[in-house]
């Protein structure tokens, strides 16, 4: 079954990054509805089987697109830590960047100091 075109403008949106809500809005003549009526609709909408589909291939397309992929950079940084002409700065610099995309380091901890004014009006 193929997709009407506001199905297919929804499901595009979804796979550019849109959330369900905002996807319906940009597909539908959403104007008048209420915010929860609009997410009701959006959810069934992708549930529906062919919908849910398109925006699978359609994510799966931009994937396939993207100039560098989270595996390709493991890939390279992986070659300098085992390539033996590699300087051992830049072994080390790999190492360091393969850890944070991994999530191996510990997070960093932020202290934040300031203050916050709030002027209060009461008619």
């Amino acid at each position: 079954m193929t997709l009407t075109a506001k199905q297919e403008a929804f499901a595009q949106a979804i796979a550019d990054g849109m959330n369900q809500s905002d996807a319906y809005r940009s597909a539908y003549d959403a104007g008048a509805m209420k915010a929860e009526t609009i997410q009701n609709k959006a959810s069934l909408l992708m549930k529906k089987g062919e919908v849910g589909a398109r925006v699978a291939s359609l994510r799966k397309e931009l994937a396939d697109k993207s100039l560098w992929t989270r595996e390709q950079s493991i890939a390279v940084l992986s070659g300098v830590v085992g390539d033996v002409e590699a300087r051992h700065g830049d072994k080390i610099s790999a190492v360091k960047v393969l850890n944070d995309m991994q999530g191996f380091n510990a997070p960093v901890k932020l202290d934040v100091a300031g203050s916050v004014s709030i002027n209060v009006h009461f008619d």
